[in-house]
């Protein structure tokens, strides 16, 4: 469990030996300029996370398309990290299974 930040573990305490309101504390913590600092660095993180998200759409990442070409087949496997292949034989009951499972997702 990560530690508490020094400012906020002496509100809390001071907080503790009366009845203060509740929204009173945060009011007094989100006055701290050092929690705009973590704001920001959240807001970047959740930036770049939306960034690459949509980069991975981009690429059809996340989506389930049949491929014919044994070699577009071995480019996508050994661009990406992790890839998900299923070799479908329609005469398999079991394969047209999964191949449903596999579209629904």
């Amino acid at each position: 469990m990560p530690e508490l930040d020094a400012k906020v573990a002496a509100l809390v305490d001071a907080a503790h030996g009366d009845d203060s309101d509740e929204d009173a504390l945060i009011a007094e913590l989100e006055d701290n300029s050092n929690l705009d600092a973590y704001r920001e660095q959240r807001l970047q993180q959740l930036h770049a996370e939306f960034n690459k998200a949509q980069s991975l759409r981009a690429n059809d990442h996340g989506s389930y398309v049949e491929i014919k070409d044994e070699k577009a087949l071995m480019e996508i496997t050994t661009s990406t990290k992790l890839c998900v292949v299923h070799f479908f034989k329609s005469d398999f009951n079991r394969c047209r299974i999964m191949d449903t499972h596999l579209e629904v997702s």
